[in-house]
């Protein structure tokens, strides 16, 4: 009968739907990180790979930082790991509310985070790393009754000054952090100074 038919039908729809809902979320979840909510260094790696092809199809630029939580390891062994994520959470808040909608924000691994600034000129990218980096120091991490205050290293690289493929663009921004981190930590270093 045709009403029996329609409610076979329906329930089908309504199983199918589920279906494509669980696979979105299921995609979704591999491609974020449980902890932070931002994406994985795969998705971060990919949209540096998509954003330099638009960088270069445009003839537009396109800047890139890897920033670095100073001394992350000493603040997990002195307050614990709770509190150490709890860190790593509020970090990228800060990151995430600190760039534009349309810049892309990922944990890149460990307590390094990856963020992808397209069409920002070289200049815009160091002012929005400087930002950053001074809003993560002045931001009071509680811990109990006492407040700890921590600093992050940024190393900056540019399209298409500082290389054209993704390897390029992500080595010159880690050589970057690295120099900032030797360089004393807690500072902003452009690979275009290196």
């Amino acid at each position: 009968n045709a009403a029996r038919d329609a409610g076979r039908f329906a329930a089908e729809i309504a199983f199918a739907l589920k279906r494509v809902m669980l696979f979105r979320r299921v995609e979704w979840l591999s491609l974020t990180d449980g902890l932070t909510g931002l994406w994985r260094r795969s998705a971060l790696d990919e949209k540096v790979r998509e954003e330099l092809r638009r960088a270069a199809a445009f003839k537009t630029s396109m800047g890139f930082m890897i920033a670095d939580i100073d001394h992350f390891k000493h603040l997990n062994d002195t307050y614990g790991h709770q509190f150490g994520d709890a860190v790593l959470r509020r970090v990228a808040e800060l990151l995430r509310s600190g760039v534009y909608e349309t810049d892309f924000v990922g944990r890149y691994g460990g307590e390094e985070f990856g963020i992808v600034l397209p069409r920002a000129d070289s200049a815009g990218v160091l002012r929005k790393a400087e930002t950053i980096r001074a809003r993560i120091e002045a931001e009071p991490f509680a811990q109990g009754l006492e407040r700890v205050r921590l600093t992050v290293s940024i190393g900056i690289a540019h399209f298409p000054r500082d290389g054209r493929t993704p390897e390029d663009i992500i080595a010159r921004a880690d050589a970057a952090l690295y120099a900032a981190k030797e360089g004393g930590r807690n500072r902003v270093l452009d690979a275009g100074s290196l």
